[in-house]
């Protein structure tokens, strides 16, 4: 990924190392506080209810694409022995601090995901989040993904694609509202705008198409993340809003949650791949 349509390793960065928001903390083992925590706690709901009906209950996880390794916490404090891979140094670093001070303990590592320095058969999970929309040949990362699994390993790839049309078409006037406010509040110079990263708008289709001939099985589609993301910076990583908004919000989308649960009956995180504002694509390696 080193030219300006495939996303440099130089333009993420320049988006960690300037932007406050690199150094949330997204980890957090009580109620949400915020969005992205509600969003995380829900994300590792997901994965966990796969992996406890894999009986994949604990072992080796490798964080592709890591970031500030956010998913990776869930991991480590449930007892996985976690790895946590990026291209960017700054971004390893960030992450390496943000686990310490969770408590975590992990192995970082700077690499590739088209070339990934581990032997064929390393971890019982892959995990990416918001990676691979990033790569305009996404079959390659997820075939060293495949290679490092060991048999009857899991995969979890969770995209965000560049999509205008999800359940986020219905809040934009908020998003406008508060960044009007925020600009409004003396706020100007501190909402940095994010470097251009090229992002695709492919879906789940595509990606369902990359895994044929793979030594995979158990192909899952499915969307996820039903809730609009409120925020006077939406794009990732979105600036928070103050602490008491964000606890509000977080309520209000945890009823609205709880309402999908019982009118659905089934995890309300999941939803329509149109509506989402991500998906997931999941698999085992083959035994």
């Amino acid at each position: 990924m080193n030219d300006k349509k495939s996303g440099s390793v130089a333009e993420f960065d320049q988006n960690w190392q300037t932007r406050k928001e690199a150094q949330y903390n997204h980890w957090t083992r009580g109620p949400a506080k915020n969005q992205v925590q509600l969003a995380f706690k829900n994300h590792y709901q997901i994965f966990s209810k796969l992996l406890r009906e894999d009986r994949i209950a604990s072992g080796t996880c490798l964080e592709v694409g890591c970031g500030r390794g956010s998913i990776s916490s869930y991991f480590a404090d449930d007892g996985y022995d976690c790895t946590l891979l990026d291209y960017s140094a700054a971004v390893l670093k960030t992450a390496e601090q943000i686990l310490a001070s969770n408590g975590h303990q992990a192995t970082f590592v700077c690499g590739d995901a088209n070339d990934l320095p581990a032997p064929d058969n390393s971890f019982d999970v892959t995990v990416s989040i918001g990676l691979l929309e990033h790569f305009e040949d996404i079959r390659k990362p997820i075939m060293e993904q495949v290679r490092v699994l060991k048999p009857g390993g899991r995969f979890f790839g969770y995209v965000v694609p560049e999509r205008p049309d999800n359940v986020q078409k219905y809040f934009r006037w908020v998003n406008s509202f508060l960044s009007i406010l925020a600009r409004l509040g003396g706020t100007r110079g501190k909402i940095v705008q994010k470097e251009a990263i090229y992002r695709s708008d492919l879906g789940s289709r595509r990606y369902l198409e990359s895994v044929q001939g793979l030594p995979v099985r158990d192909v899952q589609a499915f969307g996820l993340y039903p809730m609009p993301m409120i925020s006077h910076s939406p794009e990732f990583p979105f600036s928070l809003l103050p602490p008491p908004l964000e606890w509000t919000l977080t309520k209000l989308f945890e009823a609205s949650l709880q309402a999908r649960r019982l009118m659905l009956k089934r995890h309300p995180w999941i939803c329509r791949e149109e509506m989402g504002q991500a998906f997931l694509i999941t698999f085992r390696k083959e035994y």
